[in-house]
């Protein structure tokens, strides 16, 4: 087969979105041919390229180096380049749990897109912008990022970007404690992604409708899209949302009471957040495991929460880290009157709307 055509059929799988496939023919691309025989504008696409691929299929350190190879290419073509560079090499820093760095990033590739008037750049940076703002805790200024990205994308007619706009809409929105909100927002991106084929916005929104579901007490409703979630993440490959879709199924489970299917979950998705370095996602996975042996009147070792506190401050997981003393409180019996207050200060008001005891419902 020749280069050309196995470039092709890397695309055809990227747009299918099954990343690590398209990103094995990459990388074969790769060793068939010497770097200095390739023009230097269609290396960078490769690049970046196997940056995207890697980034999706959840090789993360990977990613970061496709797109810092794809940032010294692109310094020698245009500042569109640079910025596309950035932009990608911002969502790797984020997925690795480098926010802060992941901001600045942003931010560089921002001020280019604004500079060379690219408005699908700059919907672009404001929805992963967005994403890493919610990761950091900082919630209501990620809903008025993604909110930014999603007018960007529709005066641009751009339906994946409206799609995917508004699943960081449904994602934030859930954690604010707006559950039917995030319900509103997900099913629209569902439909959006459906209409367009993009298998993976449909997977990812079904998550989000069956996470929504879960916080809202609809426990059939979420078992059912939770199983829809995972036959397309299953279709087309997909490890990394799949993930937090297990996650989401474990605490479904623990809230009704079947903790041998919870700790099924929480293994599997742990497994998964192991080999792709998600820290945030093993804090969740550890939270779960160490609830399912509270229900179980087993031993609770209390330096696992002391672990988990480290983990969150290393990495600036703020959220996260109100859920590692809220759960390690209502272990003890001690009072958590003061952390009504310590997640309104982040914008969310969920301990509000949820029935606070143990198994606790998280979002």
């Amino acid at each position: 087969m020749k280069i050309i055509d196995k470039i092709k059929k890397a695309e055809k799988l990227q747009n299918e979105s099954k990343f690590a496939k398209a990103l094995s023919i990459y990388e074969k691309v790769d060793k068939e041919l010497p770097v200095d025989s390739f023009d230097k504008e269609w290396l960078f696409y490769l690049r970046l390229n196997e940056g995207h691929c890697a980034r999706l299929a959840g090789e993360f350190k990977k990613a970061t180096n496709y797109y810092r190879l794809a940032l010294k290419i692109a310094r020698k073509i245009d500042e569109r380049a640079v910025a596309d560079a950035y932009a990608g090499l911002g969502t790797a820093l984020r997925a690795i749990g480098e926010l802060r760095k992941a901001i600045e990033v942003f931010d560089i590739a921002q001020e280019i897109y604004k500079k060379i008037d690219d408005l699908e750049g700059q919907a672009y940076v404001l929805w992963a912008r967005g994403g890493t703002l919610r990761f950091m805790g900082s919630l209501k200024h990620a809903f008025e990022s993604f909110k930014k990205s999603l007018t960007l994308y529709k005066k641009l007619g751009d339906k994946a970007g409206i799609g995917y706009s508004l699943c960081g809409l449904g994602g934030v929105s859930r954690i604010m404690g707006n559950f039917e909100k995030s319900l509103e927002f997900y099913t629209e991106a569902n439909d959006v992604f459906k209409k367009i084929k993009d298998k993976f916005g449909v997977a990812y929104s079904y998550c989000g409708i069956a996470n929504a579901n879960r916080m809202m007490g609809n426990f059939e409703k979420a078992e059912r899209y939770f199983a829809l979630a995972t036959k397309n993440y299953e279709d087309i490959g997909d490890k990394i949302s799949y993930a937090y879709t297990l996650w989401g199924e474990g605490t479904l489970a623990k809230v009704l009471g079947d903790t041998d299917k919870a700790v099924e979950k929480f293994l599997k998705a742990e497994k998964i957040f192991t080999e792709t370095g998600d820290k945030r996602g093993l804090i969740y996975t550890e939270l779960g495991k160490i609830e399912v042996e509270f229900i179980r009147g087993e031993k609770v070792n209390e330096r696992r929460f002391k672990s988990l506190l480290a983990i969150s401050k290393k990495y600036g997981y703020n959220f996260e880290r109100l859920h590692i003393v809220l759960m390690e409180k209502m272990i003890k019996g001690e009072k958590i009157d003061p952390l009504y207050d310590e997640y309104k200060k982040l914008g969310s008001k969920f301990l509000e709307r949820i029935d606070v005891k143990i198994p606790l419902n998280l979002p």
